[in-house]
C-alpha cells in the first residue's frame, strides 16, 4: 500500500505534474491523485502545492523527495539512460513552435546528426506551446518571449526583424524604406493578442506617436497575408517569416529599430534528457554562428 503511495508521490515531484506522473508509471492521473491524496491524508501532512496544473514541493514534500530519491530515483535514472541512448539513434522529438522558421534550421542540422530520428512540429499560440509542454505532447517548444516558469526552462534563440508589408498596388510598393510617420492613419490589418511580432510594432509606433488605424485583426499568418494581397490595409511581418509574393512588398523601417526575440523552451524536468539536451546544444551553435557572422 504504503510502496504505491510513495512512488506517486515521487514521481509527482520528479515530473512537476499528476498527468507526467501518471505518464511515467502508466497510469490514470486519477490513480496517481489518489494514492498522493491518501498518502497526505494518512499522515496528516501536506506534500504539495497545487498550482493549477502544476505543483510545487512544501517542505515536507522536499525532505520526503529526498528519501525516495533513494528509492526510485536511481532506477529510474538507469532507464532514462537506457532509453536516452536509443532515442538518440531512432526515437521521436516532438515540436511546439509560434511559426515553423525557427525550428526548421534546428531540425536541419538535427537531421543531419540523427538521421534516424523522427521529428514532428505543431503550431500555435505562446499559450499553446506551453500546454503542449505541460501536458507532454511536445518535448521542445519555440517562442516569441522569455517565459518565466517555475517548470518552464528558457533560453534566447533568435532575433527577428520586423517589416511593414503593403500590397504591390500601394502608394508605398516602390519604397525599400520608410519611417513610421509615413504611415500614419493608414488602414493596417492587425495581429491579435498574442502576436509578438504586432507588439514589438505597436509599441515602436506609439513611442514615435504615430498611429494606425485597425480595420481587421487576424490571428494567423496565412490571413495576415490574404488580407493584404486583397489591399485591405498594410500589415507587419517578421523578415524571417516573409517570402516572395507576386502581391505583396516587404519595407523596412528606417527611423526605429524593431525586432522581435525567438526562445527555446522545453519542462525544467525534462532538460538533461540526451536528445533534448542535444537539440539545445544545436541551438546554442546556430545562435553563436549568427553572432559570428549575421547573414548566416
Amino acid at each position: 500500500m504504503y510502496q504505491k503511495w510513495l512512488q506517486a508521490f515521487h514521481f509527482v515531484a520528479r515530473e512537476g505534474t499528476f498527468t507526467g506522473a501518471a505518464k511515467r508509471l502508466n497510469v490514470g492521473q486519477p490513480t496517481i491523485s489518489t494514492h498522493v491524496g491518501n498518502l497526505e491524508e494518512r499522515f496528516g501532512v501536506e506534500l504539495f502545492k497545487r498550482q493549477g496544473r502544476s505543483v510545487s514541493l512544501t517542505a515536507a514534500g522536499i525532505s520526503l523527495f529526498d528519501i525516495t530519491q533513494d528509492l526510485y530515483g536511481h532506477e529510474q535514472e538507469a532507464i532514462d539512460f537506457l532509453n536516452d541512448v536509443k532515442n538518440l539513434e531512432t526515437g521521436e522529438l516532438r515540436f511546439s513552435a509560434v511559426g515553423p522558421f525557427d525550428v526548421m534550421e534546428i531540425l536541419e542540422t538535427l537531421r543531419k546528426k540523427r538521421p534516424g530520428i523522427q521529428c514532428s512540429l505543431r503550431l500555435g499560440t505562446i499559450e499553446d506551446v506551453v500546454n503542449d509542454l505541460d501536458e507532454f505532447r511536445a518535448d521542445i517548444g519555440i517562442v516569441g518571449r522569455d517565459i518565466e516558469s517555475e517548470t518552464i526552462y528558457s533560453t534566447f534563440y533568435n532575433l527577428h526583424e520586423v517589416l511593414v508589408i503593403v500590397n504591390k498596388q500601394h502608394r508605398l510598393s516602390d519604397r525599400t524604406e520608410i519611417s513610421l510617420n509615413e504611415i500614419e492613419g493608414e488602414d493596417m490589418v492587425i495581429r491579435g493578442a498574442s502576436s509578438t511580432t504586432q507588439k514589438a510594432f505597436d509599441l515602436a509606433a506609439c513611442q514615435m506617436g504615430t498611429y494606425t488605424r485597425p480595420v481587421i485583426k487576424i490571428e494567423s499568418r496565412e490571413g495576415l497575408r490574404e488580407a493584404i494581397t486583397r489591399n485591405l490595409g498594410i500589415g507587419v511581418i517578421s523578415k524571417t517569416e516573409f517570402a516572395p509574393h507576386p502581391a505583396l512588398h516587404a519595407i523596412q523601417v528606417s527611423d526605429a529599430e524593431i525586432y522581435t526575440s525567438a526562445y527555446i523552451v522545453c519542462l525544467k524536468s525534462r532538460r538533461n534528457r540526451a536528445m533534448i539536451r542535444e537539440t539545445f546544444q544545436i541551438a546554442e551553435e546556430i545562435t553563436k554562428r549568427r553572432e559570428t557572422d549575421p547573414t548566416s
